[in-house]
């Protein structure tokens, strides 16, 4: 991808970034390509950049007695960093694609040297790195105040595309749960009425790519394939 393109992609996601100030950025960003379980940034190990991606999904973790455990998952359109990492201070947790992806990568130290003589580029750094704790605040709230069923909903509400692209493991992980409960949380979800709903069947999960009605049903068929069989 070129300048111009990552420049009109840039724009479309931060539209409150001046047009000036997203030529100086470009300056020191570039566009990379990382295939699935690359570790963008480990535990225990300073990094220099930080990211925004375009294409693909990431998760951060932490290790905790030979067990990974899940703090948050990014996807499209979404910047990835650590709070400490951007402090210049050496990663708590670690951040890992969940499959092949493009992103742009922006180096740390000269983003924040920037954002000392440009507004526009201060006041987006300041909203980039405020989200994260804010999305902790609410991962907080959801474990302790929600019940199990709760806390699925409310995840597949905000993340739906969370389902196929993250592993049961991992969801089950994140929301403090089971495999089993996490299981039973979705049939729940299933069994629920179809009263004052409206509901779209496509082909995007059907593997033969097939059209029309004989596609919407495999589609159906192989997702809910995936959602129960899925590790």
């Amino acid at each position: 991808m070129n300048k111009s393109a990552l420049k009109e992609y840039i724009k479309s996601i931060f539209p409150n970034l001046r047009e000036r100030s997203i030529d100086t950025i470009l300056l020191h960003a570039s566009f990379v390509k990382f295939k699935k379980g690359t570790k963008l940034i480990a535990e225990g190990k300073r990094h220099l950049y930080f990211y925004l991606i375009l294409d693909g999904s990431v998760k951060s973790y932490y290790q905790k007695e030979s067990k990974e455990v899940c703090l948050w998952f990014a996807f499209e359109n979404e910047v990835v960093a650590t709070i400490k990492t951007f402090e210049g201070n050496p990663s708590i947790e670690t951040i890992e694609l969940l499959e092949d992806s493009k992103l742009i990568r922006f180096n740390t130290e000269t983003i924040k040297e920037l954002a000392q003589i440009d507004i526009s580029i201060s006041h987006w750094i300041l909203e980039t790195i405020t989200d994260h704790p804010i999305f902790l605040e609410e991962r907080l709230h959801i474990l302790q105040f929600m019940t199990s069923q709760e806390r699925y909903e409310a995840l597949i509400t905000v993340a739906p595309e969370i389902l196929q692209k993250v592993s049961l493991t991992d969801i089950a992980s994140f929301l403090g749960v089971s495999r089993e409960t996490l299981k039973k949380s979705h049939l729940n979800v299933l069994n629920l009425p179809l009263d004052n709903k409206v509901y779209f069947a496509g082909e995007i999960y059907d593997p033969y790519q097939q059209m029309g009605v004989p596609g919407a049903i495999l589609s159906g068929y192989y997702t809910v394939d995936r959602l129960l069989t899925y590790k």
